[in-house]
């Protein structure tokens, strides 16, 4: 196969992650995970930006492009894209539970965690459950998540979807 077919089927295998991860701003408000608690140091574990409800639509909609995906490969893919969406959520939370521990707001600006952190909790699990990225691949992935992410945002922001343009 030749690299460019490589990094349009990494696009593809990460797409139920980049949809989940998008899917947030959809939800204004809601029960945070942590429940409003604080962490040992007196900081939020995660802040209100990160809310079951969120988590639910993030499931949802990177599932949902799991059993697209899988009118087209196999069937797997709806459980792929359920683990890849999870996993992707779950690298969000740690980069919001990181951003609080550094002292850094709700909305705050880590350039690169801001991007990378939901890439990272999917690429986890798909080394995990052996679904086969290059390094090539990988470093694609992160590239246009990087780019995507600061023109998304910026989008969001001016249809009023985001507080910040970040």
């Amino acid at each position: 196969m030749s690299i460019a077919y490589d990094l349009l089927l990494s696009i593809l295998i990460y797409l139920p992650a980049f949809v989940a991860n998008g899917s947030g701003p959809f939800i204004k408000r809601g029960t945070p995970i942590d429940f409003g608690k604080n962490f040992v140091d007196g900081r939020r574990v995660f802040g209100d930006g990160k809310t079951f409800e969120g988590l639910i639509i993030a499931l949802t909609f990177g599932t949902t492009v799991g059993v697209i995906i899988s009118k087209f490969f196999t069937a797997e893919w709806i459980l792929i894209s359920f683990l890849e969406s999870l996993f992707a959520m779950i690298g969000d939370m740690i980069g919001a539970f990181i951003k609080r521990r550094l002292g850094i707001p709700r909305g705050g600006r880590v350039l690169g965690l801001d991007q990378l952190d939901f890439v990272l909790g999917a690429s986890l699990i798909l080394v995990l459950i052996r679904v086969n990225i290059t390094w090539y691949q990988f470093l694609f992935i992160c590239l246009l998540a990087f780019f995507l992410h600061q023109g998304t945002n910026y989008v969001a922001y001016l249809l009023k979807i985001k507080n910040v343009p970040w």
